[in-house]
């Protein structure tokens, strides 16, 4: 998308929140070509579950207020907005963000989109596909040429996120806490993690997540640590990142068969995790290729927040219609 700082007259704003960051972009739209970015914000959690709601809109409003700023231009009330937000998809929740954002004079329309929606907009040729997310938690969403939607994962980290960066983190503390028990083998990711949290004992690590105030971004932080590891050659590190790309395979192979795509089908990845990493990129394909996938193009998508302006600007021209 081009990018230019000139006044206009339709707006269009998109926030992409997940559990690590939000990013909130402001862009001009015309009825053909791409929407043209006049400013950009980004600030840290606006995932509901994550951080609590007080703190999830403080940080929406910082990132789209710094958008503004960074567009030199006084915030008004936008033609549309697409907020794709993680930990916001019950109605109750939509609700509240709603009530906050007809109070800010945000939008003159506000859509919420699951926080895979923008990624299948962004990263696949022609919006129909798969897209996996793969940031602090996971997700996936697969549309078919005639534009039915089926959504894989996202339950959260009480029980879902499979292969997420909080799983990948929390198996790497279950591991070192069995070795230090000797009830598993000794790996790197002792050293590693005792010094990312600046603790000696394994069983000082719980009070150093604590004091993070948000534990599960902290545990979820560890996963950077499972890869170096992994490319180390730590045999408990290699498991658990072979077991994570096991466990998004399933999901995208799960929204393969359910749309019947078959053999080839547009991929579009998104999240820190993912697109941060080669080596579990690498274990996803061998692992679809185990299950006679081969997906084709397989796209990454840095900025989903991207794919959140080019769903406003098909909603708006829809609406024009």
């Amino acid at each position: 998308m081009a990018s230019t700082n000139s006044t206009t007259e339709r707006l269009a704003l998109g926030v992409d929140g997940g559990g690590t960051k939000t990013e909130a972009w402001l862009a001009h739209v015309e009825p053909a070509g791409e929407p043209i970015v006049l400013g950009r914000g980004k600030v840290g959690s606006s995932n509901p579950r994550a951080v609590g709601m007080e703190t999830a809109l403080i940080n929406l409003g910082q990132a789209i207020d710094a958008a503004w700023a960074d567009a030199r231009l006084a915030p008004i009330a936008v033609d549309g907005a697409v907020l794709a937000m993680s930990g916001a998809g019950h109605v109750t929740v939509q609700e509240q963000i709603a009530a906050w954002a007809n109070k800010r004079g945000l939008a003159k329309r506000l859509w919420f989109k699951h926080d895979a929606e923008p990624v299948l907009a962004e990263g696949t040729p022609e919006g129909w596909g798969v897209a996996l997310i793969v940031g602090t938690g996971s997700a996936a969403i697969g549309c078919d040429r005639q534009g039915e939607r089926k959504i894989v994962g996202g339950w959260g980290y009480h029980y879902g996120d499979e292969g997420s960066a909080y799983w990948i983190g929390r198996r790497a503390l279950e591991s070192i806490a069995r070795a230090a028990d000797g009830r598993n083998p000794a790996t790197q990711l002792t050293q590693a993690i005792l010094s990312r949290l600046q603790v000696d004992d394994p069983r000082a690590a719980l009070g150093a997540l604590e004091k993070t105030g948000n534990v599960r971004g902290a545990i979820a932080s560890l996963a950077d640590a499972v890869e170096s590891a992994a490319s180390n050659g730590d045999a408990t590190a290699a498991g658990i990142v072979e077991a994570a790309a096991e466990e998004l395979a399933t999901m995208v192979a799960t929204l393969a068969k359910q749309l019947l795509f078959g053999q080839e089908f547009p991929l579009a990845l998104a999240g820190g995790v993912i697109c941060g990493s080669e080596l579990l990129r690498n274990r996803l394909q061998a692992a679809l290729k185990a299950r006679s996938l081969a997906p084709t193009p397989i796209k990454l998508v840095p900025h989903p927040v991207a794919g959140c302006l080019r769903i406003a600007h098909n909603c708006l021209l829809t609406e024009e219609d």
